[in-house]
């Protein structure tokens, strides 16, 4: 039970903020003594997450479908429609280049890899707020296509979706609030296509009837994911992503030096 706890604590916070959700679970599952996470586990986590942004975000959300069906029905171009189209076009890079890793290879973790990426990726993210502006309160169409293709980094192990598309946010002059949306609407398909390929799996592997005791997760994960949504909010209105990128460099040094004192 005590785990199962860490594991939502973990993934609640981790997938919400710039600080690789992955990361942190391997190194539950290495340094805490506890065993990796099975595919049911891994999909009531990522199905409380992805509720928790969607409540988060139902009302760009309901912009979206509203626009989109409107559109539709008059052929005429809403804004609902065009951050719709944006947000698919996005999301593209990540779904041909999911299922290439899924298919092909799949990246191996350890420690010192994960110690390096979070060190680069913090750094990046660090100089990215030094030198990006405040000026775009929009996201463009070769905006949304460059995000998209930083979101493809995830795929590193240590790499954070979200820090990832952050960072190439603030880049391009994204305001902080505008760049934190919009990354949380590239979350949506990405981690929903996560639940379904991963829900295939445990339906494949005849698993999907350990499924429904998961329950309790998929809630925890859900009341944790909103409330770091919430505070996440309330922070990025006020103060930069400093903080988080010098915390993946302190995170990303000490794994590497505990990788360096088992050799």
């Amino acid at each position: 039970m005590a785990y199962v706890l860490f594991l939502c604590v973990i993934q609640g916070a981790g997938e919400c903020l710039p600080i690789s959700s992955s990361a942190h679970l391997y190194f539950l599952s290495l340094f805490g003594g506890y065993p990796p996470t099975t595919r049911d586990v891994e999909v009531a986590l990522h199905l409380g997450s992805l509720i928790a942004i969607c409540t988060f975000l139902w009302q760009p959300l309901w912009r979206m479908v509203d626009g989109t069906i409107r559109s539709a029905v008059t052929f005429r171009m809403t804004s609902g429609f065009g951050t719709a189209f944006i947000v698919v076009l996005a999301t593209l890079p990540s779904v041909f280049v999911g299922f290439l890793v899924k298919r092909y290879f799949e990246l191996p973790q350890t420690v010192f890899g994960i110690g390096i990426v979070s060190i680069i990726f913090g750094a990046l993210l660090l100089l990215a707020e030094r030198i990006g502006s405040q000026e775009k309160s929009k996201v463009t169409l070769s905006d949304a296509f460059i995000i998209g293709v930083a979101q493809v980094l995830a795929f590193i192990p240590g790499a954070s979706r979200l820090g990832s598309c952050l960072t190439a946010a603030r880049f391009l002059g994204i305001q902080r609030w505008q760049a934190t949306q919009f990354s949380f609407l590239l979350a949506i398909p990405t981690i929903l296509g996560a639940v379904v390929l991963t829900g295939i799996d445990v339906a494949q592997a005849g698993k999907l009837s350990e499924l429904l005791p998961l329950w309790p997760a998929v809630v925890l994960t859900f009341v944790i994911s909103l409330l770091v949504l919430k505070g996440l909010k309330w922070y990025v209105m006020r103060y930069s992503y400093n903080t988080f990128a010098v915390y993946r460099i302190i995170l990303g040094i000490f794994l590497t030096y505990l990788a360096y004192m088992k050799l």
